[in-house]
């Protein structure tokens, strides 16, 4: 994603309008995936048997992921192949393991897990929508408007704070995985490299996402190098653009980056200080989940949340 001009780009019903071509769209346009207009599955029990690959939604580098029916639902299934050294029956473990912990409407649920005699498999509910990756790419990378970025914002902020609290480091936050739903909706998907471990050592992760202590592959805190991912994504989400030069990369940082704004965008000093907190180049230096939701940029209510509660009172009198 790289600076260009600049648009402004919303996702609530006739909001989507760019500065050099002026359109309407419908919130519908959320819902034009692969995935869109299916039936969630809430079963409690699996029967093997009883599903049916509908599809293939694509490919990553431990498996393939798909679109399947079990009975009448819609589910997506995750096949990791087997092989003789058992290299990839960890991770299906692992990810499974993980996953289990988190019940929460900003993360994917994960419900069952099973082996045939080629595959582990991996069951979760579908996700309606579209990725934000896809999302942004659609509209020519426009900013999102800050004040409906914020709402979804927060949400994403949520479903990772219940992550952290159960001991859960997503460690791939980017916007190809988190789902854009109905009205902003975000929900953080792919947890195939998450971890439950203080200390990790081992490069995870994206080229773009990644903090610099992932890169230098020494023990670091996938804690914090969650949030400095999360800081990554609110400034595209912002921008529409990479907060890193070409000659500029994560990899190479020896020291915190000093941010630049596209002038002609008007985004707040409070949004900009968050960012710029999450990106701190000491880990131990960046805000926790919880302290970027205590943060006053996500605290500020609207002018008529502020406003309401004096007109009951006025009205009251």
């Amino acid at each position: 994603m790289n600076r260009g001009e600049s648009y402004r780009l919303a996702w609530d019903d006739v909001c989507f309008t760019t500065a050099y071509a002026p359109q309407l769209f419908s919130g519908e346009f959320l819902f034009q995936s692969q995935l869109a207009g299916r039936r969630a599955c809430t079963m409690r029990s699996l029967d093997v048997n009883n599903i049916a690959i509908k599809e293939e939604l694509g490919k990553g580098g431990f498996g393939s992921v798909f679109l399947a029916k079990h009975g009448s639902c819609d589910i997506v299934l995750k096949k990791m192949m087997r092989t003789p050294s058992h290299r990839l029956e960890g991770v299906a473990k692992r990810e499974y393991d993980l996953s289990s912990r988190l019940k929460h409407p900003n993360l994917v649920r994960m419900r069952h897990s099973f082996d045939t005699q080629t595959d582990h498999c991996l069951v979760m509910d579908v996700v309606e929508g579209i990725d934000l990756f896809r999302f942004m790419e659609a509209h020519d990378f426009s900013p999102i408007d800050e004040i409906l970025f914020r709402k979804a914002f927060k949400g994403l902020c949520k479903g990772l704070e219940h992550s952290h609290t159960k001991g859960v480091a997503h460690l791939d936050i980017k916007p190809e995985n988190i789902m854009v739903g109905d009205g902003g909706h975000l929900t953080l998907i792919d947890f195939g490299l998450a971890t439950d471990s203080i200390n990790c050592s081992s490069y995870r992760g994206s080229p773009e996402y990644a903090a610099p202590e992932v890169w230098r592959r020494t023990p670091y805190n996938p804690f914090c190098a969650d949030v400095w991912s999360l800081g990554v994504v609110l400034y595209v989400g912002l921008t529409g653009c990479s907060p890193f030069a070409e000659d500029c990369a994560a990899s190479t940082m020896t020291q915190t980056p000093k941010l630049e704004w596209p002038i002609e965008l008007d985004i707040s000093m409070r949004v900009k200080e968050l960012v710029q907190w999450m990106m701190e180049y000491r880990p131990e230096d960046r805000p926790t989940v919880k302290d970027i939701l205590n943060h006053k940029w996500l605290m500020k209510k609207s002018l008529l949340a502020r406003i309401s509660p004096r007109l009951t009172r006025k009205n009251q009198a």
